[in-house]
């Protein structure tokens, strides 16, 4: 899958898309946070972070139970 982040997320992280393997929108989380702490060790941002943001797919808001497949195009963006 790809995922893209946007708004102050992506500024924050320095990441503006990362392609992955993931079964659920939850097995993204922990990818995003390695991938930020990769990016800059030193980041403010926090699991709690990645957990708040908005999370989309094909324009709708979905939640962590959501299935994703192959293909699919995941947008994070903070909740603010």
């Amino acid at each position: 899958i790809t995922v893209k982040l946007f708004g102050t997320f992506r500024l924050d992280s320095g990441i503006k898309e990362l392609q992955m393997e993931a079964k659920t929108v939850k097995d993204i989380y922990p990818v995003v946070m390695e991938e930020v702490l990769k990016k800059n060790p030193n980041t403010t941002l926090s699991m709690a972070d990645v957990k708040g943001c908005i999370v989309s797919i094909d324009g709708k808001q979905v939640g962590v139970r959501t299935k994703v497949k192959d293909g699919d195009v995941v947008f994070f963006r903070f909740n603010v």
